[in-house]
C-alpha cells in the first residue's frame, strides 16, 4: 500500500459522491465496482453498507490508483479533512512492448462467435470491412488485442470512426478529429450500456482502417493524432486482458465466415403496415395466407416490445430490427398454433428464451397466447 496526498479532481469526485449519497433513489444501484462514475474514475459500494472501492485515474495518465473507503471518510475527503489515504498504484505506462503470444482477439458482442481469432491481415481486414458495412446503419462497437496485448475499443459509425486505446506501452490515447465538432452520437458497449461519443473523436473510416490494422502490429495508432485521456465508461475495461476475456468465453471462430459478422450483414427487411385484408369475414385465422418475411418480422417486433413493455422479457440487445428478424421463423412454424394450443405456446416461450440477443422470457404460454393474438394484426 501507498500514500495518495488527495488531488484536487479526486476531492472533487468525492464531493459528487456525498451528493449523491444524501440524495438517495430507488432507480440508483451503488453495488456494482462502476455504478459511480467520473471524469477520473470509477466506483461503487463493496459491502452492501458503508464501504466504498474506487479506482482513480492520475490527472497525468501514467498511474492508476485502487483505494477502499469507508463512507465517513468519503465525507471527510470531501469536506477537505482528509489530506492523504492509502491505496495500491499501479502504472499505466509500460514503456515497452510486452512479448507477443498466441493471436490477436476481436469481439464485436457479449455471445461466443461475436469474435475472431484472425490467423493472418486477411482475416483482420475482411472483419474490420465486415464491421463497417453492418455499421452504416447503427453504430458498432468493437474491441480488439493485439498479440502483446495491446488493447483498444473502435466505435464505427457509418464513413466516421473513433479510437481508444485502453492497454498500451504509451498509455491511454483517444483519437482527435475535427475539434470544431460539437455533436456526438450514442453506441452500447458489450453490457448494453450507452456511450456517447462525441464527433470531435472521430477520424474517417479510412484513416482508421489503416490506425487499426497498424495498432495490432505495433501498439499505437500511427499517424493518427490522439490525446491522452479516456472516457470513464472504457476506463475499467483495461482491467481485462486478453488471457482473462478468453478463458471466460467461448473459443472464438478461427475464420471469419465461421462468426456472426455474416449474419449481421444479411438483409434485414424494412417494416411495412399491413396491406387491407382481402380474406372472407368467415375464414379463420388460422387458414389465413401465409405471412411474407417482412410481414412476420413486423410481427416479432410488435411481439417484442409487448412483452418489454409488460416487463414479460428481458433482451441482451437494443437492436430489435436484428432480434425481430431471428424470430420472424418460429413464428411462421408455430405462431398460428401457439394461439390455440397452450402446450405450443409453452414449447414457443421456451424457444424464445432461447433465441440469441433474448436474455430471460418471463412469460408463461397463457402469457404468450394473449401477446401473439394482440400483436399479430396492426
Amino acid at each position: 500500500m501507498e500514500v495518495l496526498f488527495v488531488p484536487d479532481d479526486f476531492r472533487a469526485f468525492m464531493k459528487r459522491v456525498v451528493a449523491i449519497l444524501d440524495a438517495p433513489s430507488p432507480d440508483r444501484f451503488l453495488d456494482a465496482e462502476d455504478a459511480l462514475r467520473d471524469e477520473v474514475g470509477y466506483g461503487g459500494r463493496v459491502d452492501g453498507a458503508h464501504t466504498f472501492a474506487f479506482t482513480y485515474i492520475t490527472r497525468d495518465g501514467r498511474h492508476r490508483w485502487t483505494i477502499t473507503l469507508e463512507e465517513a471518510a468519503i465525507r471527510e475527503i470531501a469536506d477537505g479533512l482528509m489530506i492523504e489515504v492509502t491505496g495500491e498504484k499501479h502504472d499505466l505506462v509500460r514503456g515497452a512492448r510486452r512479448a507477443t503470444s498466441g493471436d490477436p482477439l476481436l469481439i464485436w458482442g457479449e455471445y461466443g462467435d461475436d469474435a475472431l481469432r484472425p490467423r493472418d491481415d486477411e482475416q483482420v481486414y475482411a472483419a474490420l470491412d465486415s464491421l463497417h458495412a453492418s455499421a452504416l446503419d447503427q453504430p458498432r462497437m468493437l474491441r480488439m488485442w493485439s498479440a502483446a496485448d495491446d488493447q483498444l475499443v473502435a466505435v464505427v459509425c457509418g464513413d466516421r470512426c473513433a479510437l481508444y486505446v485502453i492497454e498500451s506501452a504509451e498509455g491511454y490515447a483517444t483519437s482527435t478529429g475535427d475539434a470544431a465538432q460539437r455533436e456526438s452520437f450514442e453506441a452500447h458497449d458489450h453490457d448494453g450500456r450507452p456511450l456517447a461519443v462525441p464527433h470531435a473523436d472521430c477520424v474517417p473510416w479510412d484513416v482508421a482502417r489503416a490506425a487499426l490494422m497498424w495498432f495490432l502490429h505495433h501498439g499505437d495508432l500511427g499517424d493518427v493524432v490522439v490525446e491522452g485521456r479516456l472516457p470513464t465508461a472504457l476506463l475499467m475495461l483495461g482491467e481485462t486482458d486478453r488471457k482473462a476475456i478468453l478463458a471466460h468465453r467461448e473459443e472464438p471462430p478461427r475464420e471469419l465466415a465461421h462468426s456472426s459478422l455474416p449474419r449481421m450483414l444479411a438483409p434485414i427487411p424494412e417494416l411495412i403496415e399491413a396491406a387491407e385484408s382481402t380474406q372472407p369475414v368467415d375464414m379463420p385465422p388460422d387458414v389465413a395466407r401465409p405471412l411474407r418475411a417482412e410481414e412476420l418480422s413486423a410481427w416479432a417486433r410488435r411481439l417484442l416490445e409487448l412483452l418489454d413493455k409488460r416487463e414479460l422479457i428481458e433482451l441482451r440487445t437494443a437492436n430489435l430490427d436484428e432480434l425481430a428478424y431471428q424470430l420472424g421463423g418460429l413464428l411462421q412454424a408455430h405462431g398460428v398454433e401457439a394461439q390455440h394450443s397452450i402446450d405450443t405456446a409453452e414449447w414457443l416461450a421456451n424457444e424464445i428464451g432461447a433465441v440469441r440477443g433474448v436474455a430471460k422470457l418471463f412469460a408463461t404460454g397463457g402469457d404468450l397466447q394473449i401477446a401473439l393474438r394482440r400483436s399479430r394484426d396492426v
